[in-house]
């Protein structure tokens, strides 16, 4: 999307304005508005059927890659049909508008409900072996997630799991764009999504499921505390050899399908072990949990009070994730084999005798944080804090003037932010810079071969000239400027040097090759202006994951990378090919400058 496009910020249309736009709905409210558009909650009269309806902004409809990237992912996840994923009902473009509409889930994701918590161990595999069912189904239709993490699952009000935000996910058959890998969340995206994107399968999402079950029981993520879970909590020490099957760096050696992961923890649940489990409905209302916390009762998300809501059938403004969120650009598993299914998981453990089981499992405190219906979020965060401090002024290459003396002191405050931005971004760079490198590459070898055509179209004019003593002259000549110029990027430059000016028709020569070269400059900037503008969407698409209420300062430090980027073309140059030079003018002055002095001197013996 070009830069003119950007430049207007979305606004969210009017609940009036979609009326007429969407007859078949009645509009309840707003859940949420970010950069990457607008979740509203609304009833399908002709099914009296809440869903979820997000409108993106004009300038996505007017993309006609996004269009096409956006359509196909929508047919592939209508095609879902499972009760841990969040359906889509239905997409179209409204007034210029993209839309989706999806199924309305009336509850906190697991990031919320669960964020820094250890969770009980047989509550912990019955979540697992439901995520894992979701995500069995999708891999069997050629879908991947590629963003499983707390955030993206939603829990609705009987705490069942369901996979949202599968804005990540893609068909098998597609291939991702350049740059479209910077997606994903560090701590839960697999090795090899950061160092072989193109070679990204199913087993991406294993390794990001045995960062969640370990996560859950402990309450850390691996990179926080790398001890096993056993060694953390002292639960069933079994978990420690799935969670690290499930994350072995080396896709060939993690599970083969979600599906043995269920299998593998109902065996758990199931069978005696060092550790008895019990499921949160088994358990005796009275005994004492040796590790972990049940999940907080479900709560409904209440509205905004600026929201306006239908009088006869109140609805709650809920945190929803977000389907089909971005452009669609993640690397995608090769075509293969159907995975197969594997029956659910049975997390039932043992009976406990005249005791009735607890019909849903209430901690004596809630540990769910307070519910943000910030208007400028759309997604959870889902990462966790005590990320190492990132400077404000992290990655800028620019040059800036000193602040004022009076806003010195609050310039230097380092920003703390929650999710891990110095990790995103560095991870997004390094992926950038693979094709930035790829681009500026295409740009040596053309200037390479103009060069090249220069010094074989001078030699075909010195053959036409009359003495030997001149062409050998005037070849040694050529050789020496195309030498010299290779010294400079392979540049030739804007005018002829004093040393050929002598060699016949050489200006023409010079004129054509040189003209040929800006073409080659031009296809070149066109190239990384469209490669920073898919690093800055993508930054903001991580930006509409965040809560801006609960994480301002990741919000603050995303914001100004894109300020940086969108302000200079040179700044993201420079963080993906920082040994570019750029060759001014005025380094060919010397070459140039003793051409035009002749040139000069003869307009003065002429007059």
């Amino acid at each position: 999307m070009s830069e003119n496009q950007e430049a207007t910020p979305f606004v969210a249309p009017e609940l009036d304005e979609l009326a007429g736009l969407f007859p078949g709905y009645e509009f309840e409210g707003l859940i949420a508005c970010g950069g990457m558009g607008a979740v509203y909650a609304a009833i399908q009269r002709s099914l009296d059927r809440e869903v979820a309806i997000k409108i993106l902004p004009r300038e996505f409809g007017n993309d006609e890659s996004f269009r096409a990237g956006f359509e196909t992912e929508a047919k592939a996840m209508a095609r879902l049909n499972h009760p841990n994923l969040i359906g889509v009902y239905d997409f179209g473009d409204v007034n210029g508008m993209l839309y989706i509409i999806m199924e309305y889930v009336p509850g906190q994701s697991l990031f919320h409900s669960a964020h820094g918590t250890a969770i009980d161990p047989g509550e912990t595999v019955r979540l697992i072996s439901g995520i894992c069912g979701g995500l069995a189904h999708a891999h069997q239709h050629g879908i991947i997630h590629r963003d499983i993490k707390p955030a993206n699952i939603l829990l609705d009000l009987h705490a069942e799991p369901k996979i949202g935000d599968f804005g990540l996910a893609r068909p098998v058959e597609n291939k991702a764009g350049e740059g479209e890998e910077i997606f994903g969340t560090p701590h839960y995206t697999a090795p090899e999504v950061v160092n072989n994107p193109q070679n990204v399968d199913h087993r991406a999402d294993i390794f990001s499921v045995g960062v969640m079950l370990h996560e859950l029981l402990t309450g850390r993520l691996p990179a926080d505390d790398p001890r096993t879970p056993s060694a953390i909590i002292q639960c069933d020490p079994r978990f420690d050899v799935v969670v690290r099957r499930a994350t072995d760096p080396n896709p060939a050696n993690r599970y083969a399908n979600a599906a043995e992961i269920s299998e593998e923890l109902r065996k758990i649940a199931t069978s005696p072990g060092p550790r008895l489990l019990q499921t949160a409905a088994a358990r005796p209302a009275k005994v004492a949990r040796p590790a972990g916390r049940s999940l907080p009762a479900p709560q409904p998300f209440h509205p905004h009070p600026s929201v306006p809501v239908r009088k006869s059938s109140p609805l709650p403004v809920i945190l929803i994730v977000l389907l089909l969120a971005g452009v669609g650009g993640f690397i995608v598993l090769h075509k293969s084999k159907p995975v197969d299914p594997a029956p659910p998981a049975d997390t039932t453990t043992t009976d406990v005798p005249d005791v009735a089981p607890a019909p849903s499992p209430v901690p004596d405190k809630p540990v769910a944080p307070p519910v943000n219906t910030h208007d400028d979020d759309t997604a959870d965060s889902g990462d966790t804090p005590d990320q190492p401090v990132v400077d404000s002024t992290m990655n800028d290459n620019e040059e800036q003037a000193d602040p004022d003396p009076g806003d010195h002191e609050e310039e230097e405050v380092a920003l703390k932010p929650i999710f891990d931005v110095d990790g995103f971004l560095s991870r997004a760079k390094r992926i950038m810079t693979s094709s930035a490198e790829e681009i500026a590459g295409k740009r040596d070898q053309a200037l390479e071969a103009n060069l090249t055509s220069f010094k074989n179209d001078a030699a075909r004019e010195i053959k036409e000239m009359s003495f030997k003593q001149a062409r050998d002259e005037a070849n040694d000549a050529v050789a020496a400027a195309v030498s010299d110029w290779r010294r400079m990027n392979g540049r030739i430059p804007p005018g002829v040097p004093k040393d050929i000016a002598g060699v016949r028709n050489i200006e023409t020569v010079q004129r054509n090759y040189f003209d040929r070269q800006a073409l080659i400059d031009e296809a070149f900037s066109t190239g990384m202006n469209e490669l920073g503008e898919k690093y800055q969407l993508g930054i903001r698409l991580q930006i509409d994951r965040l809560d801006a209420a609960e994480d301002p300062d990741a919000v603050t430090l995303l914001q100004q990378e894109i300020d940086r980027a969108k302000k200079s073309p040179r700044y993201f140059i420079g963080i993906v090919l920082p040994d570019e030079k750029e060759i001014e003018e005025e380094e060919f002055i010397g070459i140039v400058d003793d051409v035009d002095d002749e040139d000069e001197e003869g307009e003065e013996d002429d007059e």
